[in-house]
């Protein structure tokens, strides 16, 4: 199989550095011929991944963050060249989902004895999602960490925190099937996968091959119903917090009055309404056994 490693050498926590030694030590060079390219500048990641189908590879191995990541599978998708991930990014929200070890060694030992499935994509207007897309408060914060000057999940934190108190909740009208109903909420994520990253879970049922969008709301909550609302979030349960809302679907039109966004949180300035979409299995992936 035809290999190609895509690595951004400057993506979240700098594991990334010593992974082309990494890949040429512990990569089964039995089962993949493998080609190592470095991206330099913004969107890099999307042409060389074009570039590979062009050249005839079986799959592309992206290094670096959610960012990294969704740059390489926007070019990937509707192919039949397949996504693999080492994850080194700040969050790592999909690949924690798909069971992919943090530590880069493992990670390649994983992506050794893993088999090609299928998996979704989402488009939301001309935006392309592979993980958690938004729009409300972690949008917000998507556009304030995205200005600082340190990463991980400590100076997220920080901005998490900074922003709370004064962020107000919004109406966010959301169109399904022709039928309008308005929720008042603090956060809409728009989940294809369960976690934004650092297992910090949004939607604990949302799957990445079922077919469906999982849109959740949740209302703002109150200072003393924030302990109990992360503890659920880092346990998997958010689910069952009374803040909570889910619906699940092929599509929606959504409208709320701001355009922040985010996508695999990337923030993203988005003028109007959401047109949110699946694309059911669009995407070849390295996926666990």
């Amino acid at each position: 199989m035809k290999l190609l490693a895509i690595i951004n050498p400057i993506s979240g926590t700098g594991k990334q550095k010593h992974i082309a030694s990494l890949l040429n030590s512990v990569l089964d060079r039995e089962k993949f011929d493998l080609t190592i390219k470095y991206t330099e500048y913004a969107k890099h990641g999307t042409e060389l991944a074009r570039q590979a189908i062009s050249d005839g590879f079986d799959a592309v191995l992206a290094v670096g963050g959610d960012g990294t990541i969704n740059e390489i599978a926007q070019a990937l998708t509707h192919s039949k060249v397949a996504l693999g991930i080492i994850p080194s990014g700040s969050g790592n929200g999909l690949a924690r989902h798909m069971g992919i070890p943090m530590n880069s060694k493992k990670a390649i030992q994983w992506l050794n004895r893993a088999e090609v499935r299928p998996m979704d994509t989402l488009l939301i207007n001309d935006h392309f999602s592979l993980n958690v897309a938004g729009i409300g408060f972690d949008a917000h914060i998507s556009h304030v960490f995205a200005k600082m000057n340190s990463r991980g999940l400590v100076s997220y934190a920080k901005a998490t925190w900074n922003s709370f108190f004064n962020y107000p909740e919004y109406q966010f009208t959301i169109l399904q099937n022709g039928e309008q109903k308005s929720y008042s909420g603090f956060v809409l994520s728009i989940c294809n996968s369960s976690q934004f990253g650092n297992n910090a879970h949004i939607a604990p049922n949302a799957d990445i091959s079922d077919g469906q969008v999982n849109l959740v709301v949740l209302k703002k909550p109150r200072w003393y119903q924030l302990p109990q609302l992360m503890l659920r979030s880092f346990t998997n349960t958010i689910d069952r917090s009374s803040l909570f809302t889910e619906i699940k679907g092929e599509a929606f039109q959504v409208s709320y009055p701001s355009n922040e966004a985010h996508v695999d949180g990337e923030p993203i300035v988005i003028e109007g309404k959401l047109n949110i979409k699946i694309q059911p299995a669009s995407l070849y992936h390295f996926s666990g056994q």
